[in-house]
């Protein structure tokens, strides 16, 4: 039990981002008392980690923690996310974590000028870490986990494969200024992301809090549509099994909205299916919107597998559910 108010601090940082009791701690230490641990950064810095966002929503390969990130390290000025290792039990030998960050998040342009990717986008390799820069801007991500020669050697491959798909790769071709396919993008144009960033940005931050519904199976998101007035829906559906049913949306939802360490939301609506037994629905969805002048709804479909559904889930592949398990029990513990 955290008694001090270090401890307690520390302790809800590690929840929110899930960083280790002792890097939380020391977070917590080097930081003013009362400061924010997770401030909002400003605009250009917002817009780069809801393209992130946007672009890990559904990764394609499988990974233990959701969207396949240990943990995320909110600064003012710049986010840090550690990515888990390469799975020792994969389908495909050839899908790794570097090759498909790779092509989920440096832009390329269709044959039609649509952007795949982060658009003004660039990579680095600086003091031996991968960092995703925006042209023109301070904003920034560096990508924890990532061997730098396993990187440029992903990116290289990418950049083959997607030619062959008649992609320009913008960020071979124009390394230090804005491709023609990127321009439209260079100010927020698009004015849903640019007006919702504060919401992905805000989910990306506090990603730690999906582990708070239980062992977690997948996590998938995409965008929905776009709101009225301005702003965009999206949609997450975290697949558990374990859980802890509506006590553990519900709890979610909570956090999501604490002073201090969540984000300006209210709740727009709450479905729960907890109380039905297993073969009915295991989906409870809980919606959420921005107050005031913060457009954009975040709506969670937490899905709990349970009975026949999960047994076959444990069955299928065991040890990559033990290894799920193995998180929860680390994340119930110091770290």
């Amino acid at each position: 039990m955290k008694t001090t108010a270090i401890e307690r601090r520390a302790e809800a940082l590690r929840l929110y981002t899930g960083l280790t009791w002792q890097s939380a701690r020391r977070r917590v230490e080097a930081a003013a008392p009362g400061s924010l641990l997770i401030p909002q950064p400003d605009a250009d810095q917002l817009l780069l980690e809801a393209r992130v966002m946007a672009a890990l929503a559904w990764r394609r390969i499988t990974t233990l923690h959701p969207w396949g990130i240990e943990y995320v390290d909110p600064r003012s000025d710049r986010l840090l996310i550690r990515f888990e290792a390469d799975l020792v039990e994969r389908h495909d030998p050839d899908a790794t974590q570097a090759l498909d960050l790779a092509e989920l998040l440096l832009p390329r342009a269709d044959e039609y000028g649509d952007i795949k990717g982060v658009p003004g986008a660039r990579t680095y390799i600086e003091g031996g870490q991968v960092v995703l820069r925006v042209l023109d801007t301070s904003a920034s991500v560096t990508l924890l986990g990532l061997d730098p020669d396993e990187w440029l050697r992903a990116v290289d491959v990418q950049d083959h494969q997607m030619g062959t798909y008649g992609m320009t790769p913008c960020h071979r071709d124009l390394s230090d200024r804005w491709h023609p396919a990127e321009r439209p993008y260079r100010r927020p144009g698009r004015r849903g992301t640019a007006m919702s960033a504060w919401l992905t940005s805000g989910l990306l931050r506090r990603v730690g809090l999906i582990r708070t519904l239980g062992v977690p199976l997948a996590v998938t998101g995409w965008l929905g549509h776009h709101e009225r007035g301005g702003g965009e829906r999206w949609v997450i559906d975290p697949e558990f099994a374990e859980g802890y049913g509506a006590t553990g949306h519900r709890r979610l939802m909570a956090l999501l909205a604490a002073p201090g360490w969540g984000l300006p939301v209210t709740p727009l609506d709450d479905h729960c299916n907890c109380h039905l037994p297993p073969g009915y629905s295991d989906q409870c969805t809980t919606i959420i919107a921005g107050r005031a002048e913060r457009p954009g709804v975040l709506e969670v479909r937490a899905i709990q597998r349970r009975g026949d559904r999960l047994r076959r889930i444990q069955e299928h592949r065991p040890a990559i559910y033990a290894a799920r398990q193995q998180i929860r029990g680390c994340s119930t513990s110091r770290g």
